[in-house]
């Protein structure tokens, strides 16, 4: 009964009625004495206002009868004591109340229990001239009275009651008799259909307000379920947060699906746009590019997770995948068959039994293979029949991503005129034969290979170092190696060092803006850089003390050398999404159509490429990185700012006054209309 008291005490005091003195108690009367002194008539001292209210100021009388004084008392009725509540802004309630209040104009205040105290979520009104409707209950209860006529009931007789004197019954009775629940169900039908007139509106607390989405829309998102999964996710996230908002598809090239906007509506619109589509994903500044200012809240859902600081990251689990990570062929030494090197990962947390299938257009070689569980495996198959420049490999069973587990290969079809000094070295001459059409001949020299020599002259073509040293790059003592450790770099894409073993390698002097991508110890291993007669590439090992010439990764890090030395034009193997220059005169061929100049293509496959110097292939892969198993980087989670979301209460007023509409019918069916 404290509470009550104290409650109707500060609420007719905040809307400003007079002040009254309130009696009562639990155990013992008390009295209740108001913080501005006493006495009737509205709030002098503004203490009972919302904007300078200090919380539970009134507290009962103590031992010595005096009365509470005006600020924040504590539970033992003390100014400052246990208890005590801080100021609050207007249009907020505190105390040791529970329960909820309406206040009209402030909004709806909920209580927390005891000694908690309760906020006012201020109602707003879009259309408050629809109160105007209220006016609506003036014939609505003039029209209910006069349908209540007084109606004749014929009985027998009369002078049984002429006697009796009638009792006229009290105003409030004869008014109680006439009001039913059919005016009730009627007076509060107009009541709520004002109400959603006015649109009413009640604050929200969101986890954050601006919020930028940025999708997720490389390979791997493209395989089975994953887009439902990701759009789901941005969905959670645009209910959560109060808005504007705007929607980015990180892909290659990255496509502003939506926003900035503050309609829910067409954010959802936005997000049905989203399709990922089979290309890498690039850097994600350039995503962000698209914005000319920084957005305070940034949400990226992604498969695979990234080290990004001040960026939320939400991870969506990939689907188990069985895949082709690498995939090369080579030619034997006499020519006389290819060598197919493929590498097969199992994503999945079981054994699985598969078939891997190498064909060409005249030959099929099939094979099964039992693969661990999260482990990779790697297979060589011989492959004979007439010469082919193009070659398919596909891994079965398939599965949720079946881009990956068919895999394309091709040679180039320009022939590249190779310049030998220095010792002779079969394998080294084989992996180039495999990697690319090479002819020996010093006319006209595409590349100069020096293998155990050095060079007196700089020459003026592409130069390949193997073992070997030049002017600008002399070549000293050999020295044991040390461990070996790589820089990331294309060149060293799809080779394993983990097998790899050098014994002994050359001291070099490498010149100034060279890159060293493989270190034995201190040792440079590869190196590459650029001079103005050409590209170079320095090779520090002898092969005859390294085991790299048996590793199925020699023949594939020679021919990341020599398409880096010499380009072709077009190279041809190719990702989904990179653009590439065709040569005048050359057009690339598929069954839709043909492209010229400029290709990008969009879909994996097999391309016919015709030109000058005449018919050849080109292979275009998925990238291989969405093969790859995700990163293990943990999801960061900024701290996002909460901000305050009007949401509309007429649905739901709408959603009530269609019952009550029907019950109301109901019932004057039942009484007869």
């Amino acid at each position: 009964m404290d509470s009550n008291h104290n409650r109707a005490r500060y609420l007719l005091g905040d809307l400003g009625f007079p002040c009254p003195r309130l009696r009562g108690g639990v155990e013992s009367p008390a009295v209740w004495a108001p913080c501005c002194g006493g006495g009737p008539g509205p709030c002098q001292r503004g203490c009972c206002s919302g904007t300078s209210w200090r919380g539970a100021a009134l507290g009962r009388r103590g031992a010595e009868g005096k009365a509470p004084r005006c600020g924040p008392v504590g539970a033992e009725g003390l100014p400052g004591g246990p208890g005590a509540l801080e100021p609050r802004p207007r249009g907020v309630l505190s105390g040791t109340w529970g329960g909820p209040v309406f206040v009209y104009g402030r909004g709806i205040a909920g209580g927390r229990g005891p000694g908690t105290c309760a906020e006012v979520a201020a109602v707003s009104f879009a259309q408050p001239w629809a109160w105007l409707w209220l006016g609506a209950l003036v014939p609505v209860v003039i029209l209910y009275f006069l349908r209540r006529e007084e109606k004749d009931w014929p009985v027998s007789a009369l002078f049984l009651w002429e006697g009796i004197r009638p009792d006229r019954p009290m105003f409030l009775q004869r008014l109680r008799q006439r009001l039913d629940l059919l005016l009730l169900l009627q007076v509060l039908a107009v009541i709520l259909f004002a109400f959603s007139l006015t649109q009413p509106r009640v604050p929200a607390l969101r986890p954050s307000g601006a919020t930028l989405l940025v999708l997720d829309g490389s390979a791997s998102t493209s395989a089975r379920g994953m887009a439902e999964k990701i759009l789901a996710a941005a969905r959670k996230v645009l209910d959560e947060s109060a808005g504007p908002w705007a929607a980015v598809l990180w892909a290659d090239p990255p496509v502003l699906l939506g926003g900035p906007t503050s309609s829910r509506e067409e954010m959802l619109l936005a997000l049905s746009r989203y399709r990922p589509n089979l290309s890498r994903r690039p850097e994600l500044t350039q995503a962000l590019a698209l914005f000319p200012e920084a957005w305070p809240r940034v949400v990226v859902i992604t498969d695979n997770p990234l080290p990004i600081p001040n960026v939320e990251m939400i991870v969506v689990e990939r689907p188990e995948n069985l895949a082709i990570t690498a995939f090369c062929v080579r030619s034997t030494p006499d020519g006389s068959r290819y060598e197919a090197y493929v590498r097969v990962r199992n994503g999945q947390k079981r054994y699985c039994d598969a078939q891997l299938r190498v064909r060409t257009g005249s030959a099929e070689l099939w094979t099964s293979l039992l693969l661990p569980p999260e482990e990779e495996e790697e297979v060589i198959l011989p492959i004979s029949g007439v010469p082919a420049q193009a070659f398919v490999a596909e891994l079965l069973p398939s599965d949720d991503f079946p881009w990956d587990n068919l895999r394309y290969f091709a040679f180039s079809s320009g022939e590249i005129r190779v310049a030998w000094q220095g010792k002779e070295d079969r394998y080294l001459w084989a992996a180039l034969r495999a990697a690319a059409p090479v002819t020996r001949g010093f006319d006209n020299a595409d590349l100069l290979v020096a293998v155990e020599t050095g060079l007196e002259e700089e020459p003026e073509v592409p130069l390949l170092l193997w073992a070997a040293g030049s002017p600008s790059c002399p070549r000293g003592e050999s020295q044991p190696a040390g461990p070996l450790r790589a820089a990331p770099s294309s060149l060293l894409a799809h080779v394993s060092l983990e097998r790899l073993r050098i014994e002994e390698v050359y001291s070099v002097g490498l010149p100034p803006g060279a890159t060293v991508l493989l270190w034995a110890g201190d040792l440079p291993l590869l190196a590459l850089w650029e001079s103005p007669a050409g590209r170079r590439v320095a090779f520090t090992a002898n092969l005859s003390t390294s085991n790299l010439p048996v590793l199925p990764d020699f023949p594939v890090l020679v021919r990341n050398i020599l398409h880096w030395l010499v380009p072709p034009e077009p190279a041809p193997v190719l990702e989904v999404g990179q653009a590439v220059t065709l040569p005048p005169g050359a057009r690339v061929l598929w069954d839709q159509g043909s492209a010229s100049e400029i290709w990008i293509p969009d879909q994996p496959g097999i391309y016919t490429l015709e030109g000058p110097k005449g018919r050849g292939f080109i292979a275009v892969n998925v990238p291989w990185e969405a093969s790859q198993p995700p990163s293990a980087a943990p999801p960061q989670e900024a701290q996002a700012r909460e901000a305050w979301e009007e949401k509309p209460l007429w649905p739901w007023v709408l959603l009530m006054l269609g019952p009550l509409l029907f019950i109301e019918a109901v019932l004057y069916e039942r009484r007869g209309g």
